[in-house]
Order: C-alpha cells, then structure tokens, then sequence
C-alpha cells in the first residue's frame, strides 16, 4: 500500500529503531511508570480447565438435536480445547462432536474423531457406539458393505458385551439398522483444492512465487508497486503466496485453525493452552516449530488482560511478528543487527529483498512496509499496551534471553525497550497494511473473521475496478488475472467496495477514512456505480471474431446459470472438471475480446462471472 505516500503528507517515523529516539524515550519512560505505580499486569497461567470442559460438553450435549451444526461444533471444540490431555473429557469431547458430525453429514469429519476419541482413552463400556457410528460413516461414504465396515461391526459387537443393558440393546439395534437400511444423510461435498488451485509460478527471478509476467517498481507518484512487465491473459497466475502473521476474532479461535487459516470442523488443540485450535495433528505441530511454543503463553495472559480491548487483534499479529522475526534470526541481538543493516539501504525496494530477491516469507518483507503516522492518542494508548504485553512477554517467554520474575529489571534493558520500540513499528505496520480476513464456507459468505499481513499482496495499488482476485485455500492464496491487463499497466486489488456494489461518492469516502487517500481509479473518476451500464462491443468485432464470440457467449449463458446454482447452494452435484470448463470459457472469452475493449457490456459481464465462480471455489474446498 505504499502507493498512499501519492495522497498524504502524513509524516513516517525514522527508520533508525537502534538509535535514542523520542519513541524509544517514551516506551523507556512508561516502562518506569508502571513500575513505580504498580500498574504491572498479572500473569493468568491457568488454561486448560476441567469444569470449563466439562460445562461447554454438557451444553452440547443439550443442544444436540436443535442446535445449527456449525454452532454445535464450535461448542464441543471449547470444550475439547479446555479438556486435559489425555483425559477421559477430551475422549468424550472427540466422541460427542462426531455424533454431531455424523448427523449433520460430515461423515469423514466424524471418522476423524472417532479415531482420536479411541486413541485418548475413550471408556471401554461406551466404545461399541463409536464403532457402530465407524461403519455407519462408512457405509454413508461408500454402501458396499467391504472389509473395513465388516470390521467395524465386528468391534462393535465385541464391545457391546461392555455396555449396560439398555446401552447394549440401541446399540444391537443401530448394528441391524446398518444391515438394511441404508438411506443415509446425503454427504456434505467439498472439493479438493489441488483440483483448483494453481501451480506456483516458478519463472520470475526477482519475485519468488510470482510469475515472470509483473516487477515491483517505486515512484514518487505511486511509491512501491507492481506492474504487468508483459500481456497478461485472464484467468493468468500472478502470484501465489502465503500469509505472513494473522490473528481470528475470539469469536472464530474454536472453528478456524491457528496456523493455516482453514474452517475446521474437526479440530485438535493446543496440548499447553485452550486460546487455539488446529485442523489437524500437523498443522498444531507446525504452529508449534514456527511461532506457537513461544506465544503460547503469552496469549493465554494477554487475552485475559485485554479480551474486550479495541487494539486485542494487533497486538496478537504484533506478537506473531515478533516471534517469527526472533526465529528467522535467531536472538534479539541477531534481529537488532538486521535492521540496522536493512535501515542503512535507501533503495525502497531493496530494502524489502533478502538477498536481492523479493520473498514474501522473509521479516525484511514485513519490516519495510510503508506505514502511517498514528494520531498521538492512539499513540499513547498503544505504547501503553505494548508495555504491558513487553511485561507479560518477558515474564512467559525467554525473547530476552531469560524469563524476568523482577519486572524492574526491565528498567534499563535496552533489549526490552529495542522490543518495545520495534512492536510499536509492527503496530504502525498492521494499522496501516492489515487486510480484513473473511470466511467463506458452506454456511456464511465473506464474513469478517480476523486480519492479516500479505507483504506482497499489500504492495498492490488499489482500484474499485481490480484486475486480479484472490482464490485461496487457508493460508495460501493465488492472484488471478480476471481481465486481460496490458503491459505496463499496474496489478490492482480493492481495499474497499467494488464499483458493482456501491457508488462512487460512498467508495470514496470509505477509502479516504480508512486509508487516509483519495481514490483516483477509473471507476471513481468517471463515477461508475451499480447503475453503470457499460456498452455493447459486439457489432465492433470482425466478422469472425463476431461468431466466435456468439458461440462461446451460448455457452457461457449455460455457465452463468451453474454459477447462480452454486452462489445459492442448489447445485452441490456439480463436478470439478466442469468447473474448470467454466474458468477456461469464461478466460477465453475475455480474452478473445482482448484488453482494449474492456469495459464493455460483454467483458464486465464474463468478469463479474468469473469472480463469482471464484468465490463459489473458495466456499466449497
């Protein structure tokens, strides 16, 4: 977002963070103020809680039959995620989500469960439910009884002799029901996304994960920015990349995994904390190497200490910034040294290189982000928060080089205040460059459910007329061409609303109060808003290109009512090869009319298509 440097003489801090600064005087300052008025956060260690498991497990239990799915599993995720390790709750909590997930279709979802409620512990005297619900999932995926459902029965009569009497007699019941009844629940389908997501553009020696098709340049107009160094076709790759820190909005922590972003249905959690849940075994692992075993903590009491607290999600992307750079570099001294040598190169784009390549999964990305001068309220505010999760972080975690009991040590470390200076430059960074999170699943569209930080992705200048959107699958998104973009013309995403979905004046207003500028794009200067109608180009096409194009419109009309289908969730039989069909004459048909006949009637159209089937792709893997 450098390019806001075009519209506002906003002032930047120095860059200089190793030097006696103002800013560092103050964080030094503050530090010294809350000591001597005993105004030092106190440290919540407790996490995990038994009654707190045990309490969320029975109101699912309640809810069971009348609850929507999505809100059931949220409710037995907080309670799997407070459950001790190892413990018969946490069997229970896996068991008890799987039945939900069974009856609500999610059938390999409830496989999973089922197999790590048995792998906890789950009572001998209860286990022929879980296998007799083992073959039913089986048999709801695939009716052939084969060999894997055969054995689940089998297990489930082995157990039932462990039961009750009225126990043992559902459970025989349920076993004969298999037997001859088997009009299950229609499985929920979702798609795979390698069968849509797209290979990782290898061929752009500047830029990793980028294609060979776009450079960054920098301009005292735009600032940094990215240009098509070559035609680029719709339906064309630009960039793929992944998130680089993100943070969930307490009301998603137990139904979006903490490391990869993904809507997770049945989730595993921390094994120290109840704050997160994962997608998976591997994704918590993960979590833990790259940034989880040092914040762990710190969450459980920074959450406690500013739960309702407008800055909360910041200082949560602050910290992870934190962690991922003392881990790319190993010490605080290590990191201390890298920015020094980052603020002596003046060439902004350098700058943000490591080893004169552009990677997006490198501090140096993040760290040279343009960011915006904060109103010295909130100045205040923030310097006075980040003192406090400095306190907390040198109390739960070893960034300092050791665990401080005596906060008054923090007095005149310079480590401590060279940290607390340096979140106070994230905090400017993610005000300024943080992107809204939205989920997209089956159940809800576009919902805002946390933010995060994409340094490539906010190097891209703004327009309410984007030429690229986004198709991502958890925390790994793709920059689609959706138009023919001519080279030398700029890559646009939009930072607010769409000129399809709000006038110009609004767009304009949101863009000048959330981003400090006025938006100058194509739209907005020529005042394009839902009304607009842009004109016909057919009867300027050659002959040729005329019946090529009538051909491939009939059969896109087909396309537009499959896409309507799926936007309103009436078309879950549609399979993936015909949704790659769709993109590919959707593409072509842009790009038969080409760049310079953009926008017409038939090109805004095919586009608007195109970027509704990319949302229906993202709800469904």
């Amino acid at each position: 977002m450098d390019h806001l440097l075009r519209e506002t003489n906003a002032p930047v801090i120095p860059d200089v963070l190793y030097q006696v600064t103002s800013d560092e005087n103050f964080i030094k300052k503050m530090i010294h103020h809350l000591i001597e008025r005993e105004e030092l956060p106190s440290i919540k260690r407790e996490s995990k809680n038994e009654e707190t498991a045990k309490r969320k497990l029975e109101e699912g239990n309640k809810m069971i039959s009348s609850a929507p799915l999505e809100k059931l599993i949220e409710i037995y995720s907080e309670a799997i995620a407070y459950a001790l390790p190892g413990s018969e709750l946490l069997a229970r909590g896996f068991a008890n989500r799987s039945a939900a997930l069974t009856n609500g279709g999610m059938y390999k979802d409830s496989s999973k469960d089922i197999e790590r409620a048995f792998e906890v512990g789950y009572p001998d005297n209860l286990k022929a439910k879980l296998y007799a619900r083992k073959a039913k999932n089986l048999l709801a995926l695939n009716s052939m009884m084969r060999s894997e459902v055969d054995d689940a029965i089998t297990q489930a009569n082995i157990w039932v002799e462990k039961m009750d009497d009225d126990n043992k007699k559902r459970v025989k019941k349920s076993l004969e029901q298999l037997k001859t009844d088997k009009s299950f629940k229609k499985p929920v389908k979702l798609w795979e996304s390698s069968e849509f997501f797209p290979r990782t553009p290898d061929d752009n020696p500047k830029i990793l994960r980028a294609s060979g098709s776009i450079d960054i340049k920098n301009s005292k107009i735009f600032g940094r920015h990215i240009v098509a160094t070559k035609d680029i076709k719709a339906g064309e790759t630009i960039m793929v990349h992944k998130l680089y820190a993100f943070t969930l909005k307490s009301e998603y922590r137990y139904r979006i995994c903490w490391n990869c972003s993904r809507y997770t249905w049945s989730s595993v959690p921390c094994n120290q904390c109840s704050n997160v849940i994962y997608c998976s075994e591997e994704c918590r692992d993960t979590a833990w190497q790259n940034h989880h075993d040092v914040e762990c903590l710190a969450i459980t009491a920074i959450l406690a200490l500013f739960k309702f607290h407008e800055y909360l999600d910041p200082c949560l992307v602050s910290v992870r910034l934190l962690v991922k750079a003392l881990k790319e570099f190993g010490t605080v001294n290590a990191l201390y040294e890298k920015i020094k040598e980052i603020d002596l190169v003046d060439n902004p784009i350098l700058k943000s290189c490591t080893g004169n390549v552009y990677d997006d999964t490198k501090y140096a990305s993040v760290y040279s982000l343009f960011r915006l001068k904060l109103n010295p309220i909130a100045a205040i505010d923030i310097r006075h928060i980040i003192v406090k999760i400095l306190f907390l972080l040198s109390e739960t975690t070893e960034i300092l080089g050791k665990r401080f009991d005596d906060p008054t040590e923090l007095m005149n470390n310079k480590w401590a205040i060279f940290i607390g200076n340096l979140m106070f430059r994230h905090m400017e960074i993610i005000q300024t460059n943080a992107i809204t999170m939205l989920l997209s699943n089956r159940e809800e569209d576009n919902i805002s459910c946390g933010m995060f930080l994409a340094p490539l992705l906010d190097l891209c200048s703004h327009s309410c007329d984007h030429n690229v959107y986004t198709l991502y699958t958890g925390d790994i998104n793709a920059e689609i061409a959706v138009q023919p973009i001519k080279k030398g013309q700029q890559i646009y995403i939009t930072y607010g609303p769409h000129y399809l979905d709000s006038p110009a004046v609004e767009r304009r207003q949101f863009i000048q109060m959330s981003f400090k500028f006025l938006c100058q794009c194509t739209a907005c200067v020529n005042g394009w808003g839902p009304d607009y109608q842009p004109l016909s180009c057919v009867k300027q096409l050659p002959k040729q290109t005329r019946d090529e194009f009538v051909m491939m419109s009939k059969k896109c009309s087909t396309h537009s009512f499959i896409i309507n289908q799926l936007a309103n969730r009436s078309a879950e039989d549609i399979t993936s090869s015909k949704i790659i069909e769709i993109i590919t004459d959707l593409s072509a048909m842009l790009n038969l009319l080409g760049a310079n006949r953009y926008p017409c009637e038939e090109m805004v159209a095919a586009k608007d298509a195109f970027i509704d089937l990319i949302d229906c792709i993202r709800r469904h893997v």
